[in-house]
């Protein structure tokens, strides 16, 4: 009888056996492994990129509310620092402001101040609106500028009406104006009085009984995040009194500036 060799045919079906192993695929178990090792990663990425984004939304809201605060103190200090100017033309004579340089109303509690000031413009200057004084208005004893500052409660805004005329404005409530600044929600001012005429003030009052004596002013802007969200419920912020309050509903971030202001033309001695 004839002899068949098998070696071939073993060899051939461990060759396949291998094969098979190496094709051999995950096993469920290593699957749901994987699958969850996976899972936490993107978690942890994910948690990452929010707190990352959640931080620079923070910081870019702070910068901003920060650039708002400077603006508003800077266009409020500036007119207070020029009220009661006293503009004495060439060959003319004038011993000081016609007017009532510096006043205001004071809103009480929980609604924002308003302020009223007045001082004479030379060539060029202007009003908080942009009008420029111009050499007729000079010449023509029609330059006394008026700058009416108020807050618009309802939209969140510091708004002001810049008025060039020849007479001194009575003290009142100011108009509306346009807008300056936005998102400011509270506007509070204390005025320094001088009551032993040494030019320093000796108390700070809401409303003097006499605007005369008025050498300096303290403002306090509040100034809110344009964005919403941002901090953390239950979080508090001070406000321009310096009490601490909740922060509302729409989260934003919050922050008062102050800063108090000379009128330079009642002061002999200028910071």
């Amino acid at each position: 009888m004839k002899m068949i060799n098998m070696k071939p045919a073993l060899a051939s079906k461990k060759c396949i056996i291998r094969n098979l192993e190496k094709q051999r695929g995950f096993t469920l178990v290593e699957l749901m492994i994987a699958s969850t090792i996976s899972l936490v990663l993107l978690l942890v990425i994910g948690t990452v990129f929010v707190s990352s984004r959640q931080a620079f939304r923070v910081q870019e809201d702070n910068a901003r509310i920060q650039e708002s605060g400077r603006f508003a103190l800077e266009i409020l200090g500036r007119s207070i620092k020029q009220a009661g100017h006293a503009y004495i033309p060439f060959g003319g004579f004038k011993v000081a402001f016609s007017g009532i340089a510096i006043n205001g109303t004071d809103g009480g509690a929980g609604v924002a101040d308003t302020l009223t000031v007045q001082y004479d413009g030379a060539v060029n200057d202007r009003d908080c609106e942009g009008t420029a004084v111009t050499l007729a208005d000079v010449t023509g004893d029609n330059n006394i500028i008026q700058n009416y500052f108020n807050l618009d409660a309802a939209n969140a805004q510091l708004r002001c009406q810049g008025i060039i005329q020849a007479a001194p404005a009575v003290p009142g409530a100011p108009p509306s104006g346009s807008v300056l600044v936005e998102n400011i929600e509270d506007l509070q001012i204390l005025y320094g009085i001088d009551t032993s005429s040494d030019q320093s003030a000796n108390q700070y009052v809401a409303v003097p009984v006499d605007w005369n004596q008025v050498v300096t002013a303290r403002v306090c802007v509040l100034i809110r995040s344009d964005k919403t969200n941002i901090v953390s419920a239950g979080n508090n912020y001070l406000d321009c009194n310096g009490v601490a309050a909740a922060v509302p509903a729409d989260r934003r971030l919050r922050r008062a500036f102050s800063a108090t202001f000379n009128l330079r033309n009642r002061v002999n001695i200028l910071p």
